[in-house]
């Protein structure tokens, strides 16, 4: 029998991975405060389309069937992740690539608080152990990095975080009607905000090549992470899927230092030794995975 833990297990870890290249992709653009909005722009059509084109790949005939499938809960999630998507570029253009990322590491806590809540989800004592490991690994890294935090990157980066564990809890609510429309929507209204902001403020819709071209493959990134999310997200409890993806925390500090991509934030030792915390987390977790959820065949 097929072990669909395990299976939600491998996407989301593999969701995490992929966007971790996210955040250098960001270190990357060419004057990057004065074009946030139209970076977002491009960004959201690429998810939209990204989900999109899948959706059509996988339904065929009864594409346009599934928009009947939207409910209230992915309105809202599409909603709130479309201004994390915002959030989380305006965390990245005011402070440090470890420090965004570090916030975005409370995103466990926060998920496990409103599981519990709206959905009555319990967390076995594995999952809660590894999440105390989450947190020592998170105290670890955020005690070096605390003196070079703005306070504006450090608000940008909790809002970004809970953003996230909101649209995690609708992604679980209802696990059984699919949710890969949510990301397509929240890349849609993000595109939308981008473009009013844009009207509003009296700015160009231009931006430099390098940018454009930047920001198409960041929206590649995001969009597929978020399909492996989504598709990952009925199989596992609210803590322990955001718990998962922090890889993309460990590893988006690491791309950041890595001199070949030209970026050279080099971390602490206190972000390495918190790094290696989050990751020994995560394959603990996927252990118990394993050993708990397989079933023999008889």
């Amino acid at each position: 029998m097929q072990n669909k833990y395990l299976l939600g297990f491998i996407l989301v870890v593999f969701s995490g991975v992929i966007w971790s290249f996210g955040a250098p992709l960001v270190r990357l653009l060419e004057d990057a405060e004065s074009y946030r909005l139209q970076y977002l722009l491009y960004r959201g059509l690429i998810i939209t389309l990204v989900i999109l084109i899948y959706i059509a790949f996988r339904e065929g005939k009864d594409f346009f069937n599934t928009f009947k499938r939207i409910d209230s809960w992915s309105l809202v999630g599409s909603i709130v992740m479309s201004f994390t998507f915002f959030g989380w570029i305006y965390a990245l253009t005011t402070t440090t690539v470890a420090i965004t990322l570090l916030m975005l590491a409370l995103s466990p806590v926060l998920s496990a608080f409103l599981g519990y809540l709206i959905l009555g989800e319990r967390l076995s004592r594995v999952t809660f152990i590894n999440m105390i490991i989450v947190g020592a690994g998170i105290t670890v890294m955020v005690w070096d990095a605390e003196k070079s935090t703005t306070l504006l990157g450090v608000i940008y980066g909790f809002f970004v975080a809970l953003g996230f564990a909101i649209y995690t809890i609708t992604l679980r609510k209802n696990p059984e009607i699919p949710k890969l429309l949510t990301p397509a929507l929240a890349g849609f209204f993000c595109m939308l905000w981008a473009i009013i902001l844009i009207v509003i403020s009296g700015n160009s819709f231009e931006m430099p090549t390098l940018n454009i071209g930047i920001s198409m493959m960041h929206g590649l990134v995001v969009g597929l992470g978020l399909l492996l999310y989504g598709l990952g997200a009925k199989y596992l409890p609210s803590g322990e899927l955001v718990m998962l993806s922090l890889l993309e925390v460990v590893l988006g500090i690491y791309w950041a230092w890595l001199p070949i991509l030209g970026i050279n934030e080099v971390p602490s030792s206190n972000t390495l030794v918190g790094g290696f915390a989050i990751i020994l987390a995560i394959m603990l977790q996927g252990f118990y995975a394993r050993k708990k959820h397989i079933i023999p065949m008889p």
